[in-house]
Order: C-alpha cells, then sequence, then structure tokens
C-alpha cells in the first residue's frame, strides 16, 4: 500500500517593510531564507505526493493487467466459495462450490446452512431450493453475464472501457499479500454501485468480490482452492427440474 506522510506545517511570515525602494532591508536576508525553506518544503511536499499518485496508478494497471493476462487463457474454473450477504439488520452467510465455463456456464452449489443450486446453461439459469420445492428461472445469456461482476472470472468484458479504477478505501484486505481494487461501472447498470476485488499481487488471482448493490446491501464472495482449465462436462451445467417442484418462470 502506498502512503504519503503529510508535510510538516509551516507558516511565513511576510511583514511590511522588509523590502523599500533603495534595496533589501536588512532583515531581508532571514526571511528569504525563511521563504526559501518554504518553497523548499512545498516542492517536496508536491513531489511525494505526485511520485506516490503516479506510482499507484501503475500499481493499478499493472493488476489490471495482470488479471486479465491471468483469465483471458482461461476456459474453465472451480473452485470454493463463501458468500456474505449484509442488509440493514442482518448478515447471511453461506458456502459451496461452483465451477464455471466458458462462453458462460456456471453452477454454483451451496451446501451451508441451506442446500441450494444455481445453474446458467448458456440460455438460462435456474435457483432451485429443495427445501422448498421450488424453481426460479429467468433468461441469463453469456452477453448479459458480460454485464455481471464474475464477467471477470471468464476474461470477458472490457474493464478499461467499462469501469474507472480506484483505491479501495472502505474495505480493508482480508488476506496477506493481496491488492485492492474498486471498479465503478462508467454507465448505471441499474443493478450495483461498485466492484471491489481483492487480487494476489503476485499471481493476480481474484481472491475476494465484493458488489455494493444499488439498494446499498453488499454481497461478498471469498474464493479459495480455485483451478482453472480444468476440463468439465457440460452436463454438469444442465438443469432439469425433479417431479414435484414448483417453477416460477421470470421473463425480461
Amino acid at each position: 500500500m502506498w502512503a504519503v506522510r503529510e508535510a510538516p506545517s509551516f507558516v511565513v511570515y511576510v511583514r511590511f517593510g522588509l523590502f523599500t525602494n533603495k534595496g533589501v532591508a536588512r532583515y531581508a536576508p532571514t526571511q528569504m531564507n525563511v521563504m526559501k525553506d518554504a518553497c523548499f518544503r512545498i516542492f517536496s511536499a508536491l513531489f511525494l505526493v505526485f511520485t506516490a499518485l503516479t506510482a499507484f496508478a501503475a500499481d493499478i494497471d499493472d493488476a489490471l493487467s495482470g488479471m486479465e493476462r491471468r483469465y483471458a487463457a482461461a476456459d474453465t474454473a472451480a473452485g470454493n466459495f463463501r458468500q456474505i450477504y449484509r442488509a440493514p439488520g442482518m448478515s447471511q452467510e453461506e458456502t459451496g462450490v461452483f465451477q464455471l465455463k466458458r462462453p458462460g456456464l456456471m453452477r454454483w452449489e451451496y451446501r451451508t446452512p441451506e442446500e441450494k443450486l444455481f445453474v446458467a446453461d448458456g440460455k438460462d439459469c435456474f435457483l432451485y431450493v429443495p427445501l422448498d420445492r421450488q424453481v426460479t428461472t429467468y433468461p441469463l445469456t453469456p452477453a448479459d453475464l458480460g454485464r455481471t461482476p464474475f464477467a471477470f472470472l471468464f476474461g470477458g468484458g472490457n474493464i478499461r472501457r467499462d469501469y474507472s479504477a480506484s483505491s479501495e478505501m472502505e474495505f480493508k484486505p482480508e488476506f496477506s499479500d493481496t491488492i485492492l481494487l474498486r471498479l465503478t461501472p462508467v454507465h448505471d447498470n441499474g443493478e450495483y454501485v461498485f466492484v471491489t476485488l481483492e487480487l494476489d499481487a503476485k499471481a493476480f488471482d481474484i481472491r475476494r468480490v465484493i458488489i455494493r448493490e444499488q439498494s446499498g446491501n453488499t454481497s461478498e464472495f471469498h474464493l479459495s482452492g480455485v483451478v482453472l482449465n480444468q476440463k468439465m462436462n457440460d452436463r454438469s451445467f444442465q438443469f432439469k427440474p425433479p417431479k414435484g417442484v414448483e417453477v416460477l418462470r421470470i421473463e425480461e
């Protein structure tokens, strides 16, 4: 993390009468030294600020480039997740495993505290809650997925075109040797305000994703044990509602 230590405060007193039309008064050399010292301190402080900001901008650019390289060559990703949902007066945590495959196939198996299954087959997505004996389904194409925060895991989207990158000031790192980036959509998408990514500082793996919704609620995903380019059968991304369950279809 870059930090700039604030320059010591100083005050320059310029008294009337130090300079005359006949030259410099006897106190002028001392005053000139004070002013010279003050100017030097101002320049030094501005130089430190400029250097830090330039270096941090380079850090952001390097992190984005590293992440793009890391996931652009990935056709699949699989691992474990821990999801934390926060809203006023509540906090809910769930865990499970996930599988992702280009160009828009997803499978999220929630295992604790309640079993749930989310599957996207490239055309539609399905959320199955066995305890409720209910399936909710709605359209979700690869193009739709490209507008979601998880497009990063597919190497999709254009981060530099679609987002403004900056340092993350609200959230703190959860892991050691990581970089925090806040990505704010350039255009209002009506769904989320920003996405914060916590990246491994060396490999640029995505360790954590924080999504601030328009409502102010927050969804946070911790990813672990992620393996890229693992062979996957497309049948893992197909879903057929079990007999006897209620199916709710939500159209766009």
